[in-house]
């Protein structure tokens, strides 16, 4: 996100961070609580969710590496909309509020960031409509997969980046549809076992699932979680 803001903007806002470090399932903030910081992923994910007056909760968005946490700020920036929580163990660098919020005003650099991030989303976000609206499960899960793969890969073997309880609730579908959708896709060579899962022709799944188009690599979901192969035994 900071790759285009200038050394002397990082240095005064990064004046005051702290580097926290996060458990699964623990909490980062809640929603309606004050907006101290800004909190920026440097490791892992986090979900950001929001609890309805009956206490139904939705999942908005898991933030991986490189991600801020801005969204999570109600338009005045003083206060949270969303809860926020780590899935599996987190790093988060915390930026004072205030201060980002007046660094916005004086860094043209750091605004296009911010900028460029919030569109960015708002694609994913339309893409995210868009699939819901009109794929199947077994689309859906799909273009998950592959946006899992590395590029160009003729077959690999990833590894799921969080449980499938929080896939299902991402692709807007229950735990048992899901489980249903990877039996489906069993039948073109995707392969489970718990969150390990070897896909024998990505080209094959795209083009049966997806109309041949491939969502955009995610590096940092990626990161870690996939060993490529150039064929499987």
């Amino acid at each position: 996100m900071f790759a285009t803001v200038d050394a002397q903007s990082m240095q005064r806002l990064t004046r005051d961070a702290k580097l926290e470090q996060f458990e699964d399932g623990q909490t980062i903030f809640r929603q309606g609580d004050h907006a101290l910081h800004v909190a920026i992923v440097l490791d892992g994910f986090v979900k950001l969710t929001r609890t309805a007056a009956c206490g139904d909760e939705t999942l908005i968005n898991i933030c991986n590496v490189g991600e801020s946490l801005y969204e999570a700020l109600t338009p005045d920036g003083e206060s949270y909309r969303v809860g926020a929580e780590a899935i599996g163990q987190a790093h988060l660098m915390k930026l004072s509020a205030p201060r980002f919020r007046f660094m916005l005003r004086e860094s043209p650099a750091l605004a296009s960031a911010v900028i460029e991030e919030a569109a960015r989303k708002l694609s994913g976000l339309i893409g995210e409509i868009e699939s819901l609206k009109g794929q199947t499960a077994e689309q859906r899960l799909a273009r998950f997969l592959l946006s899992l793969c590395p590029p160009n890969a003729e077959s690999c073997s990833v590894r799921l980046p969080y449980d499938k309880r929080l896939i299902a609730a991402r692709l807007g579908v229950k735990q048992e549809t899901l489980s249903r959708a990877f039996a489906k896709l069993r039948e073109i060579g995707v392969r489970t076992e718990t969150r390990d899962v070897s896909i024998e022709n990505v080209a094959r799944l795209s083009s049966e699932c997806c109309g041949g188009e491939r969502e955009p690599c995610l590096p940092s979901e990626r990161r870690d979680l996939i060993e490529s192969r150039g064929a499987l035994a």
